[in-house]
Order: structure tokens, then C-alpha cells, then sequence
């Protein structure tokens, strides 16, 4: 049984690593559904079937309006970019995952005395990528997807804290929420540059 959190800890930090390295929006899109897949699996440990499912199905409804709605506006799947930065989001992201694995039985003491220690450490290292990712990029899409990876870093270990049926119809209002807003900002992106392009050619 005990495999099954150390799987969804696993998923959750390759994961994780490849949203903070990519810059292809399919391959971003596709790490954060299956980080939700480790995100149910943790929640579940602590939470009913029933109720985990429910942040399971949000994370991917959410995910997917975003990816649709890059492939309806013919986002570029890649953006050019120079092999150091690469490296250095990588040795971050390396980093950021080591101190986890470090601090995390200090919270779990000190702070979370009766949170299972792989919980902490999921939700942790998804709030903490995320961050590193909302702080290395300024366009719609990649912030989204980072305010959507903090949230369900947050929602693992409040899982373990709290069991409350309003604050996960909560938190499924505010990612539906999120989502909406970002769909909204890359329309206007793209709206925008197209409306330059088209200036630029007269």
C-alpha cells in the first residue's frame, strides 16, 4: 500500500520538473493532468474516494479549457530559447526538490505533527515549482498553469488537515474560476497579436 503515495510522489515531481522546464504548451498541459492523477491518489489517503475524484475531474476540466483553447487559437507549440536557460530552470527545479526533501520532516514536526510526511512533501513540491515557474515567466498561459499547480499543492496538504465538502465545492468554484480567467487572458493575447501583425503588414 505504501507504494501507491510514493508513485503519486514521484509523478508529482516529474511532473512538476516538467512544467517548470517546458515551454511547449501540449507538454505543459499534459504533466499537469497527470500531476492531478498524483494529486488524487494522495488525497484519497485521507479523504473518501468519492470527494478525491471530484479535485481529480476539476484539475483535468480546468486543464483542458486551457489546452483547447491554445490549440483553437493555434498557439506555437515551442518557443525558442537558449540552452542556459534550460539549465538553469532545471538546476532549479533540481535544487527546489532537494530542500524539500531536506525540510519536510522538520514541517511535519514542527508544523504538521499529524500529516503523513509524504503528503507534506507532495504538496510542497508542487507549491514550490509552481512558485519558481510563476516567477520566471509574465504570459497568460504559463502563469495559469502555475497558479493551478500551487492550488493543488495546497489542497493535498489541506486534505490532510481538513475534511470540509464546502471548501472543496470551494476550491472547485475558484479553479473553474481560474480557468475561465485564463481563457479569457489568452484570447486577449492572441487577439492582440494578431491585431499587431495585421498593422505591421499595412
Amino acid at each position: 500500500m505504501q507504494s501507491l503515495p510514493t508513485l503519486a510522489l514521484v509523478i508529482i515531481v516529474i511532473a512538476g520538473m516538467t512544467i517548470l522546464i517546458s515551454r511547449d504548451w501540449r507538454i505543459i498541459a499534459i504533466a499537469l493532468g497527470v500531476q492531478y492523477l498524483g494529486v488524487f491518489i494522495l488525497v484519497s489517503l485521507t479523504w473518501p474516494i468519492n470527494l478525491a475524484v471530484i479535485k481529480l475531474i476539476t484539475g483535468w476540466m480546468a486543464t483542458a479549457a486551457i489546452a483547447f483553447t491554445c490549440l483553437r487559437h493555434n498557439r506555437s507549440a515551442t518557443q525558442p530559447e537558449s540552452f542556459a536557460s534550460f539549465l538553469f530552470r532545471g538546476l532549479a527545479g533540481l535544487l527546489i526538490v532537494l530542500l524539500i526533501f531536506i525540510l519536510s520532516p522538520s514541517v511535519q514536526s514542527q508544523i504538521f505533527p499529524s500529516v503523513d510526511l509524504i503528503l507534506i512533501q507532495g504538496g510542497l513540491m508542487m507549491i514550490g515549482l509552481s512558485l519558481m515557474k510563476l516567477g520566471l515567466n509574465s504570459e497568460p498561459y504559463p502563469v495559469i498553469i502555475s497558479l493551478f499547480s500551487f492550488l493543488a499543492g495546497f489542497e493535498v496538504i489541506h486534505a490532510a488537515l481538513e475534511l470540509s465538502s464546502l471548501l472543496t465545492g470551494l476550491f472547485v468554484v475558484v479553479n473553474l474560476g481560474l480557468a475561465l480567467t485564463g481563457v479569457y487572458l489568452i484570447v486577449s493575447m492572441e487577439d492582440t497579436k494578431a491585431t499587431s501583425e495585421e498593422g505591421d503588414l499595412r
